[in-house]
């Protein structure tokens, strides 16, 4: 079995709250693990993220939704919130790669620790 990242099973377990509809809570339990402040969360886009499913807006540590669909959707709240945890320590910029590997990493550590896959 492969070796895991430490923080691969509250990443796992952030999966299962978002696909249960307990997002605010996967992002409490993500950023007390990792402490920091948890964003906010909000439903409806900004003007300037009109064509995206999620957008991060550091100035105002909000995860940004498109829909109520979106809240449920593991892959967008954690891309986002990679984006939140990278701009807490000042290096928000050039990580659309490292969000979507980070969010895909979450969904594969669920897979393999929750689901026994």
């Amino acid at each position: 079995m492969e070796a895991l990242p430490e923080d691969a099973g509250v990443r796992a377990l952030a999966v299962k709250y978002i696909l249960e509809g307990r997002t605010e809570e996967a992002l409490n339990l993500l950023s007390r693990h990792y402490g920091i402040p948890t964003p906010k969360l909000r439903i409806g886009l900004p003007k300037k993220c009109r064509s995206a499913y999620g957008c991060y807006v550091a100035k105002q540590k909000t995860i940004y939704l498109r829909s109520s669909e979106e809240y449920k959707s593991p892959f967008v709240v954690l891309h986002e919130y990679y984006h939140h945890l990278r701009s807490i320590h000042g290096k928000h910029r050039g990580t659309e790669k490292n969000a979507d590997l980070y969010a895909a990493d979450s969904i594969r550590f669920y897979k393999i620790l929750l689901q026994g896959r």
